[in-house]
């Protein structure tokens, strides 16, 4: 590995330790991080304008390990993964061709970080807490995947960066499944380890899970996500490590 390369994984550690680490931050810190990220992705001989490119220097660069996404390569998805950091959007936009994230409005309202992210996958802003906001994303998601063979869409469910442990199934927004219901893609649940640059970090596409109600939607969620940690051994999964605001319950939340 090149010397810069090396100098800028010790630079990203120390950026991630002075920011709080990697649950929190704000729209300058984050684009400070993309803009390094797209460094290193290219002093590893990729092409960080890439998407397929980015993603494999961003699982080097965060030692993941990654499990059944073969499963999901061809076709329409939703990823209905939990959310433990502010690289998720980044990981999950990159994962599959043609994604569409689903993001808190912050990320659309800065320009610094949409000059890395518009050349990797889409963004689509909500306002959390807002029903009008939610319908029109669930629209733009519909639009989206029915615009392609191959595509998909991840929501960040918990609508919030959570532990799974803190989340209810009244937590757990339903929106997937309207979008399954308007387009025939199929609803795939993601557990990660929180990211990190200091440990393995894995991941798991699960079984695709059938449109339920709302209730019924949050407990299945719950149940597969708590299925697909503890299918994590050796050792087992890496508890998140959240600032304050992200360890009170969701519903104590104000949002």
């Amino acid at each position: 590995m090149n010397e810069a390369y090396e100098a800028d994984i010790e630079r990203l550690k120390a950026l991630i330790k002075e920011y709080g680490g990697v649950d929190s931050y704000n729209t300058v810190q984050a684009a400070t991080l993309f803009e390094l990220l797209y460094k290193m992705v290219s002093e590893l001989g990729l092409t960080p304008e890439n998407r397929a490119d980015f993603h494999k220097g961003v699982e080097k660069i965060f030692n993941f390990d990654i499990q059944g996404l073969e499963n999901y390569t061809k076709g329409k998805y939703i990823l209905v993964p939990n959310h433990v950091s502010e690289f998720d959007g980044m990981l999950y936009g990159t994962v599959l061709s043609n994604m569409l994230v689903v993001a808190k409005t912050d990320w659309i309202a800065n320009p610094h970080l949409n000059e890395f992210v518009e050349k990797l996958f889409s963004v689509v802003g909500v306002v959390r807490g807002d029903n009008s906001s939610g319908i029109t994303v669930l629209k733009k998601c519909v639009q989206h995947l029915n615009s392609l063979e191959d595509g998909a869409v991840t929501i960040f469910v918990q609508q919030t960066i959570a532990d799974i442990d803190l989340t209810t199934p009244e937590d757990v927004a339903p929106g997937a499944c309207f979008i399954a219901k308007k387009t025939g893609a199929k609803i795939v649940p993601v557990y990660a380890e929180q990211i990190s640059a200091e440990h393995p970090t894995r991941m798991i596409f699960g079984e695709p899970i059938e449109c339920l109600d709302k209730k019924a939607f949050g407990e299945e969620w719950l149940r597969r996500e708590f299925e697909l940690r503890d299918s994590i051994k050796n050792p087992e999964a890496r508890p998140p490590v959240l600032c304050e605001k992200h360890r009170k319950p969701i519903s104590e939340r104000g949002f």
